[in-house]
C-alpha cells in the first residue's frame, strides 16, 4: 500500500492502530504547544516559550513506535526537474540518482543532439557543485513527501533550468545558464519509493502526526520535507512523469492528486 503522509486515509491498518492508540496524546500535545506560543508571542512584558509537558512522551511516540513502522512503509513522493523527451522515457524505466558519472553522460547526450555545443558542456560540467560538494550532493536522489504547485518558490528553478542544482547552481556564464533554461521541458515524477533511507521515516512522521493532529480538528499546517532516496534508489519506482502542458502536471498541488486541495490551503 502506498501512504501519502497528508493524507490519513492512506495510512493503512498499522499506522492507524497506532496513531488512534495515541490519539489522546496527539492532541494534548498540539493543542498545549499553540496554547504555549500564543502566550509567548502576546506576553508583555516578554516571556519565554515554556516547555510543553507532553513534549517526552510525544517524542517518544514519534521516534520509537511511529518512525520504525514508516520505515517499512512505502509513500509517494515527489521530483521536481527539467528532462528532455528520451530523459524521461529513460527516467520511466529507471531511477539515477545524481553523479558526476551520470551528468557527464546526460551532457554527452545534449551535444549529440545538437542542444548544446561541446564547450557549454564542458563548462557546465567543471562548474558543477558536484566537484566540491561531492558527498552531499551525489550518490541521492531528492524529493517532497508533498506535492507542490509549479508556482512553489522552492521548486521554480528546478523547473526552470535542466540539470538541477548540480548543472546550474554554480555557473558563472548568464548566457549558459540561459541556455540549460532552453533544454528540455518542466517535469513532475511522481515517485513510489520505501523510507528506510537514513532518516526519512522520522522525517515524513512529522507530517503524518500533523495530518492527524488536523484529523482530531486541531488546527496546524502541513509542510512538507525533503526526502534523500539513496539504498532504496533500486526498489523506487515512477508512478507517472506530469510534463508541462499535459494539464495533469498544471494540476498537481491543486487538483491533483484527489483530495490535495486541503493540504495546501495554508499556502493561499
Amino acid at each position: 500500500m502506498i501512504i501519502d503522509t497528508w493524507d490519513p486515509k492512506t495510512f493503512g491498518a498499522e499506522i492507524t492502530a497506532a496513531l488512534t492508540d495515541h490519539s489522546r496524546l496527539v492532541f494534548d500535545y498540539r493543542v498545549e504547544d499553540r496554547r504555549l506560543m500564543d502566550e509567548h508571542l502576546n506576553s508583555s512584558p516578554y516571556q519565554s516559550l515554556k516547555p510543553n509537558r507532553h513534549f517526552s512522551a510525544y517524542q517518544e511516540f514519534h521516534e520509537q513506535t511511529l518512525a520504525p513502522i514508516l520505515a517499512r512503509s512505502r509513500i509517494r513522493a515527489w521530483h521536481y526537474t527539467r528532462l528532455t523527451d528520451d530523459e524521461a522515457d529513460a527516467m520511466h524505466k529507471q531511477l539515477v540518482f545524481s553523479s558526476l558519472d551520470s551528468l557527464r553522460n546526460r551532457l554527452s547526450n545534449l551535444v549529440a543532439k545538437n542542444l548544446l555545443t561541446q564547450d557549454d558542456a564542458e563548462a557546465v560540467f567543471v562548474q558543477s557543485p558536484l566537484h566540491r560538494q561531492h558527498d552531499i550532493r551525489a550518490g541521492r536522489l531528492w524529493a517532497t513527501n508533498i506535492p507542490l504547485p509549479r508556482c512553489y518558490s522552492g521548486v521554480v528553478p528546478l523547473l526552470e533550468s535542466w540539470g538541477g542544482e548540480s548543472a546550474y547552481a554554480w555557473l558563472s556564464d548568464e548566457r549558459l545558464a540561459m541556455t540549460l533554461r532552453s533544454v528540455g521541458t518542466p517535469r513532475i515524477v511522481e515517485i513510489e519509493t520505501a523510507l528506510s533511507d537514513k532518516l526519512n521515516g522520522y522525517s515524513v512522521g512529522k507530517s503524518v502526526l500533523n495530518a492527524w493532529a488536523r484529523l482530531l480538528d486541531v488546527p496546524v499546517t502541513l509542510s512538507e520535507c525533503d526526502l534523500c532516496i539513496t539504498e532504496c534508489i533500486d526498489t523506487a519506482k515512477v508512478i507517472r512523469i506530469h510534463t508541462e502542458g499535459d494539464g495533469c502536471f498544471e494540476a498537481v498541488a491543486t487538483v491533483y492528486p484527489e483530495g490535495v486541495g486541503a493540504l495546501l490551503d495554508e499556502r493561499e
